[in-house]
């Protein structure tokens, strides 16, 4: 017999056995509560949890729609049935459509029992669909390492204090906060206990301030602070000792003493800017400010972003690096996990600086970002890639080609008309471009990125979203937007075989993007275990350095023909 939790909404005692005896016949032991007021339900919802609800249709002081609007406002998700002998065809409908599962007439209780199995086993496919995306929205929003909000989730939570700070005319401040030398921690006592210090360090950020003030981890060693509710701005310089106090004490690891010093840039709306991204452009500003002067801590002036003059060198020179053609592109393969065929490549840009050597994206993109440089750096890749995907299609080697997009990027409203040039001068079609975005730039504006998209869906390029896991909401929300392919962050697909938190997200997302169409892409795979884990789990693409490192276009041309992969031909 199977256990069943049966709340009856119903003023007969005899109607009530008939239901329950119908029940037992049918394989079940219900334990079950009587009810046949408003408050009598509250009270009974209240007290015990409860697996299915049958209500009669019409009684004299309740009724099913009276018992279902409960129901619905405690936000519980319960099978809700109504089992009436006066319900007519029209009444019934109504009821459904108010989100009554089904109906069952009093002289036909042969109906009960299937319907109660369908609903139960519907509930439960809707609880594991719930629970597998409020893992995956955590797990969006929060740093893995730490369990703080990650730098997606804090410029959500500071564009909506910017606003609300807007509205109300009060002072916000938004501090970004960086670890000097955390490096040497890491390179002298390891990354896991680079990571305790880290987590102890959120802990004691935390522990400085008081709702509603907010701590993240926005990457590496920076940590962003958010200050809503300032009476006065000179106030966040009373709140910056606070916070430096807080970390004076050494951090005990394993018992060896880390003496932690930080540098603090702040910018204030609306004084500095009055959207969250401009404000941490500025507060970066100023934290390398402070690291320059040895400060400890500054507050932005536009003096500081105008007079940084190893900036704004470096950013002349890569203005001269993109229209000599001075860049180069290298690629990483994407390998089906099915067949063994390598069927795409990611085209990475890099910089052969003449005094600097070769620069990969992170010591230059951001920088381009802020300075604009970022669409001339963007036509350049998205049509150097091109040229070599048609040079090698020349070549008898038909392979995709991923192109990442930066926040600015996305939200460019040129880009559409950029990518149909670069296929144009190219003579590439656009089903052989791929182009990878983050979940943290569709997030800074969801509408224009999603306009944006499906702008260049339309065109027939495939769209792909980058990094998945650190910064979006959840699989549900993508089925708003074109996207073909999902990007497992590599964090997650590097960590599964040790930890089972990351094995089920990994499981999950390739779960859930299969249930909406998309393929999934693992990031990261470095070793065989990994890739036949992704395997079993049905992943349909892997890329990583087991199957090839990043390669110029020639070695990487020499290299397909005499690798273990085979050559694929989708484009």
């Amino acid at each position: 017999m199977k256990p069943l939790r049966a709340l009856v909404v119903e003023d007969s005692e005899d109607d009530t056995e008939l239901l329950l005896r119908e029940l037992k016949r049918g394989g079940y032991e219900p334990t079950h509560a009587r009810v046949d007021t408003s408050e009598a339900m509250s009270a009974t919802l209240a007290a015990r949890a409860w697996d299915i609800v049958f209500s009669d249709f019409t009684m004299p002081h309740f009724n099913a729609f009276d018992a279902l609007a409960l129901l619905r406002g405690t936000g519980l998700d319960i099978p809700f049935i109504i089992v009436s002998g006066t319900i007519g065809e029209d009444r019934a409908v109504i009821a459904m459509k108010a989100g009554a599962h089904d109906y069952i007439l009093k002289g036909n209780l042969k109906r009960l029992v299937p319907a109660v199995e369908r609903e139960l086993r519907e509930a439960h496919v809707r609880k594991e669909r719930r629970m597998a995306e409020e893992t995956i929205r955590r797990l969006a929003y929060t740093d893995p390492v730490t369990e703080l909000p990650n730098r997606a989730r804090f410029l959500e939570q500071a564009q909506q204090a910017a606003e609300a700070a807007r509205d109300k005319g009060h002072p916000l401040a938004l501090l970004l906060m960086d670890l000097e030398r955390f490096r040497d921690v890491n390179d002298t006592l390891g990354h896991a206990r680079g990571d305790v210090l880290l987590q102890q360090v959120g802990t004691r950020l935390q522990g400085a301030l008081f709702a509603p003030d907010t701590v993240a981890r926005l990457g590496g060693d920076e940590f962003g602070i958010l200050l809503p509710r300032l009476t006065a701005t000179d106030d966040v310089k009373l709140v910056i000792k606070k916070l430096q106090d807080f970390l004076q004490a050494p951090f005990m690891i394993d018992g060896i003493p880390i003496a932690v010093e930080a540098s603090i840039g702040v910018a204030l709306a609306p004084d500095h800017a009055a959207d969250a991204e401009t404000m941490l452009q500025r507060a970066d500003i100023a934290m390398y400010r402070a690291k320059q002067m040895a400060t400890g801590y500054a507050i932005y002036t536009p003096e500081y972003d105008r007079h940084n003059p190893e900036r704004l060198g470096l950013m002349a020179e890569l203005r001269d690096a993109i229209e000599r053609d001075q860049l180069l592109l290298h690629f990483q393969p994407k390998v089906e996990i099915g067949t063994g065929q390598v069927v795409g490549t990611e085209a990475l840009v890099r910089w052969q600086h003449p005094r600097l050597g070769l620069l990969t994206p992170d010591k230059f993109i951001e920088t381009a970002e802020h300075t604009g440089l970022i669409t001339l750096l963007t036509r350049w890749v998205l049509t150097d890639a091109l040229n070599h995907c048609q040079g090698a299609r020349r070549e008898g080697i038909r392979l995709r080609v991923s192109v990442n997009l930066s926040a600015r990027s996305l939200h460019d409203p040129h880009l559409p008309e950029m990518v149909k040039n670069a296929l144009k001068t190219t003579g590439a079609e656009a089903h052989q471009l791929i182009l990878e975005i983050t979940e943290s730039a569709i997030v800074l504006d969801p509408k224009r990125a999603e306009e944006t998209l499906a702008t260049l869906s339309r065109m027939g390029v495939w769209l792909s979203i980058d990094d998945f896991g650190t910064g979006y909401t959840s699989l549900a929300s993508l089925r708003h937007l074109p996207v073909n392919e999902v990007k497992i962050d590599k964090s997650f697909v590097g960590g599964m075989l040790a930890n089972k938190s990351d094995a089920m997200i990994v499981r999950s997302v390739i779960e859930l993007g299969h249930n909406l169409g998309l393929r999934i892409v693992a990031e990261g795979v470095e070793t065989k275990a990994m890739l036949d884990a992704l395997a079993a789990l049905g992943c349909d693409e892997a890329q990583g350095y087991f199957i090839s490192k990043p390669q110029a276009c020639g070695p990487l041309k020499n290299w397909l023909p005499t690798s273990s992969w085979k050559i694929g031909s989708v484009a």
